[in-house]
């Protein structure tokens, strides 16, 4: 049974990509019905990538928060080993090897690209959770999508109504 992914209640077909739920008084895109009172899943399919990260704002706001959350743990090791890289060019620069300037300007780009990067990813989760994580663990990330697994198995359904007489038998 198509069932909608807010209340769990039944939905039908509305219009072609459409169905509408009674109880949520709306129209649920068919992406979003889901099966037997089941929960929407949020895990994505698989891992976000540098090529994700790299996607324009609008783009990004497209993502669930978790894959942001990977987008974000990117960016900041792109800006961390970008900054490492141009801080190597300062430092043969300081001993005479001038050649290293258009590599410094370079790195240089790349790290204002990719710290402005972490503020527009660090702005959107800011949205959606309402904090900003200081520290992007493997374990932080896994935690979370622990709990979020186990919150898609709790299913949206009722108990059957006990009549009067089952009620006052007990």
């Amino acid at each position: 049974m198509k069932t909608c992914c807010y209340c769990g209640s039944k939905v039908e077909l509305y219009e072609q990509y459409y169905y509408y739920c009674d109880f949520c008084e709306m129209k649920i895109d068919k992406a979003d019905v889901q099966q037997d009172s089941k929960r929407k899943n949020f895990l994505p399919e698989s891992q976000p990538s540098n090529i994700d990260a790299e996607k324009s704002t609008p783009e990004l706001m497209t993502y669930t928060t978790i894959e942001l959350l990977f987008m974000l743990k990117i960016a900041r090791k792109e800006r961390s080993e970008t900054y490492h890289a141009r801080h190597t060019f300062i430092q043969a620069m300081k001993t005479g090897a001038d050649e290293f300037q258009d590599g410094e300007r370079y790195t240089y780009e790349l790290y204002d690209y990719w710290t402005r990067k972490c503020f527009v990813l660090e702005n959107l989760i800011r949205e959606r959770i309402g904090y900003i994580p200081h520290k992007l663990t493997e374990s932080y990330i896994q935690n979370l999508s622990a709990r979020m697994e186990e919150s898609t198995k709790k299913r949206m359904t009722l108990r059957k109504a006990r009549s009067i007489q089952e009620a006052q038998n007990k």
